[in-house]
């Protein structure tokens, strides 16, 4: 809840600062933006949120970090900000055990890099 009281409060910062033509620069860009920026979390959002079901069907049963939903978005989202795939490669590959598991890891690792780090946040 405070986080969410300190993003309100930036908001009505640059808000206030809009009068002004440099300082208002940005509430103007994010405004001209609002209507490309919700496609862009849409988009986003659908992808991110299908590779953590995928995820949990695929691997939950074996992985602790895929055991659901939730937890599974945040092992995605930690790859991708860290951008190191290999995070959680060892642990996951050693879970999985069998040829065609780590097939199917490393084809979901590096399809969910390529689709939500090259592409998504790219065109971003």
């Amino acid at each position: 809840l405070s986080g969410i009281s300190v993003i309100m409060l930036i908001m009505r910062i640059l808000k206030a600062l809009d009068f002004q033509p440099r300082l208002g620069l940005v509430t103007r860009t994010v405004a001209k933006a609002a209507s490309d920026l919700t496609h862009f979390a849409i988009l986003f959002a659908v992808v991110f949120v299908g590779y953590g079901f995928v995820g949990v069907q695929l691997f939950g049963h074996q992985f602790q970090d895929m055991r659901n939903p939730s937890v599974s978005m945040q092992t995605l989202a930690s790859m991708l900000l860290s951008f190191d795939p290999t995070l959680f490669h060892a642990e996951m590959t050693h879970a999985l055990g069998d040829q065609i598991g780590k097939f199917t890891l490393d084809l979901y690792i590096w399809s969910y890099m390529v689709i939500c780090y090259f592409i998504l946040l790219n065109i971003f």
